[in-house]
């Protein structure tokens, strides 16, 4: 059998053929001429095939390729426990996290740029060896700044205590004397870093070195203080915002945030429940129609599939084309209850600043047959909350679905939450 594709190849897996499987895309992956999807699914099936083969080296390899291209990728929820006990141990093996508090809670965190949520906020998906820059916003407070290199395998603690921003009169009248004023972009961070249950408190320039930076002499040191995007913008003469609404606008702008999307947030009647369950009314608009996501779906010719009800998760209400994906709506049903936990942290971290936090938001977003999420928007809202709502953005970015065939095509999906103290 001729294999000139990706779809062809994984069919030759599903067949029983896997050594055929792996010639194949051993070879379509060395040609480099694959999309960034394509190149997904082929490194998740060459993982399967080599552990149906007896080979877990070759196969935990493959998914370490996996996870480098993709840090967030999962396999389907249904997928083979084995393998996916496999993926789990590759991604604890060369991965790390970070746990972000500061004093006083509730500042917003960026990771290279990247607004991600407020503090307590734990930061996944760091690459071992890899440099990021975190930065702690908070309005009337010193922006402070660490850089981190990711220890394979550690989960690394960051406690930002902030300093009160000096108000303008002081620094008017400091410059006049000739005294010096703490640079609201510059800070620093105490870090503390575990590993299989073993801890140590560490300061910055204490961090270790991972393998991959030990014969690189002229790395950056971790405790050197790396630039905020306040210094591009004319340093200490440029004016911090002056309320949360102007912080976040600044820290959006250029972090992948679509405020346009987060702007259709409108009133819509909230969902009943307790805590936090997937919405179980449609009452109030959708406005879906007008979405980004809707335009996408239009363009491929597609129906978004909008779930009205996941609450019960036996029969979920569905409405558009349920045959549109092998995806079935048990199985989005099924991954989504089990983000649930993550969502919940999300919620109750910011109904602890927010008591009267409640309401309902629907969001939409693309499955690609990676299993990749992208274009996630909220297409309505009555929380009134803005922050809430951009970490729980950036949290749905992270969910996997799984692959399937590329045949099928992106699949536009539409999820309702309802959130009730």
């Amino acid at each position: 059998m001729s294999v000139s594709t990706v779809d062809e190849a994984i069919e030759l897996y599903d067949m029983g053929d896997s050594p055929g499987a792996i010639i194949a895309l051993e070879q379509m992956i060395s040609l480099g001429s694959l999309s960034f999807d394509e190149e997904l699914r082929a490194w998740d099936r060459l993982g399967s095939a080599y552990y149906a083969v007896g080979n877990s080296n070759a196969a935990g390899e493959a998914y370490e390729e996996l996870l480098r291209l993709d840090v967030y990728y999962d396999l389907s929820p249904r997928a083979n426990p084995r393998l996916q006990a496999l993926l789990d141990s590759v991604r604890d093996s060369i991965m790390a996290s970070a746990m972000v508090r500061s004093e006083p809670a509730g500042s917003f965190v960026t990771l290279d740029g990247q607004l991600m949520g407020v503090t307590p906020i734990m930061l996944d998906g760091l690459l071992g060896g890899n440099e990021y820059e975190v930065d702690v916003y908070q309005v009337g407070y010193v922006t402070e700044f660490y850089s981190l290199i990711a220890q394979p395998g550690f989960s690394h603690m960051l406690q930002f205590d902030l300093e009160i921003l000096p108000d303008q009169a002081s620094v008017a009248v400091a410059d006049a004397a000739g005294s010096t004023i703490p640079d609201y972009q510059a800070g620093s961070a105490d870090v503390q870093s575990e590993n299989h249950g073993s801890s140590g408190n560490l300061r910055p320039d204490e961090l270790i070195s991972s393998p991959l930076e030990t014969a690189d002499e002229t790395s950056q040191p971790p405790d050197e203080l790396v630039a905020s995007p306040f210094d591009a913008a004319g340093g200490t003469n440029q004016q911090p915002p002056q309320s949360t609404a102007d912080l976040l606008a600044m820290l959006s702008g250029g972090g992948g945030i679509d405020m346009t999307a987060l702007s259709n947030s409108g009133t819509l009647t909230s969902g009943g429940g307790s805590n936090i369950g997937l919405a179980g009314s449609t009452g109030g608009r959708s406005g879906y129609v007008s979405s980004g996501v809707a335009a996408q779906a239009e363009a491929l010719g597609r129906e978004i599939m909008v779930f009205s009800d996941i609450s019960s998760i036996s029969t979920p209400t569905v409405s558009g084309s349920e045959n549109y994906s092998s995806r079935t709506a048990e199985e989005i049903a099924e991954l989504v209850t089990s983000k649930q936990g993550t969502v919940m942290y999300v919620y109750n971290k910011h109904l602890r600043t927010d008591p009267l936090l409640m309401g309902r938001v629907d969001i939409a977003m693309i499955v690609h047959p990676s299993g990749r999420v992208s274009d996630v928007e909220i297409v309505s809202s009555n929380m009134y909350n803005r922050s809430f709502e951009l970490e729980l953005i950036s949290s749905i970015e992270q969910w996997r679905f799984g692959s399937v065939s590329s045949s099928e095509g992106p699949l536009p999906i539409q999820l309702p939450f309802s959130f009730n103290p």
